[in-house]
């Protein structure tokens, strides 16, 4: 079997372009680590974004021409500012108040059950802390997962590799100062939400790891959401009563920010999500 250490949310996922040398991703170690928390970024305090990135190379304005009106905001640890996550700062609080629930606890259900294993491979490391072409993959293993006293998958542990669930690839990105980055990136990331079965796209977004030692990560993930495909979502869904699918569509028109069109009405809602993952095995 082999290890992997540490990174994540298409029909086809993403991939970035730089020129791979087949000796930058033969070479090197691989690393796995299986992610054990995702959260939605949220705005927190006013202004500010608890993760994400900048997706559209604006910083927008509230009710300016960027962005369809849509405010950015400036991202709590870096102060990078034109952070892009929409969904964080107005449709996730909206949602919960409406009684959408703690959405996080739910998707960590689904982690904690075995239902949404996302495994991060690097491949080619020849530095941990620099190296400018590694390759990144994100599957979906599969568990059980074996959960410790605290309530947490524990660390190396043993998965397959999911089959049916596909894989997406980064051929050449640059880890700078124990930190990964890559982009474009896109994620299907399948979640259970009101009880529910929902399959999210996360499109042309980036992804960032932080390698702490272990297989220990930490990390970030940003991309648009096209809002048909949610108001699609939402209109399966059984046994969330009236109030949620009637209020959705209006709420996602209006807090749209990313991919306009020629008429200037934004077609994608942007979505930070932040992670966490220990160190982790595959069989072979």
């Amino acid at each position: 079997m082999s290890r992997a250490l540490p990174l994540v949310i298409a029909a086809a996922l993403g991939w970035t372009g730089c020129a791979v040398d087949d000796d930058d991703v033969t070479t090197g170690t691989s690393e796995l680590s299986v992610v054990t928390a995702l959260r939605f970024a949220r705005e927190e305090p006013e202004g500010f974004s608890t993760g994400g990135f900048d997706l559209d190379g604006f910083d927008s304005a509230l009710g300016g021409s960027d962005g369809c009106g849509i405010g950015d905001l400036v991202h709590v640890v870096t102060g990078e500012q034109g952070i892009d996550n929409s969904f964080g700062s107005s449709l996730l609080p909206a949602l919960e108040n409406i009684g959408g629930g703690p959405l996080e606890d739910l998707i960590q259900n689904s982690i904690l059950d075995g239902e949404l294993l996302l495994m991060i491979e690097l491949d080619g490391v020849d530095d941990p802390m620099n190296d400018d072409c590694v390759a990144l993959h994100v599957s979906r293993g599969i568990g059980p997962a074996m959960i410790g006293g605290d309530g947490a998958i524990l660390p190396d542990q043993t998965y397959s590799r999911d089959p049916d669930k596909p894989t997406s690839v980064v051929e050449c990105a640059v880890l700078q100062d124990g930190v990964l980055r890559a982009d474009p990136f896109s994620l299907r990331l399948p979640l259970n939400i009101f009880d529910e079965h929902v399959d999210i796209t996360l499109l042309d977004g980036a992804i960032e790891v932080a390698l702490l030692g272990q297989g220990r990560i930490t990390g970030s993930i940003g991309g648009g959401v096209g809002i048909q495909d949610l108001k699609d979502n939402v209109a399966t869904l059984d046994g969330i009563g009236d109030q949620i699918p009637a209020l959705i569509g209006p709420l996602l028109d209006f807090n749209a920010d990313l991919a306009p069109t020629t008429l200037g009405t934004c077609t994608q809602l942007s979505v930070a999500i932040t992670f966490e993952g220990v160190g982790a095995w595959f069989y072979e």
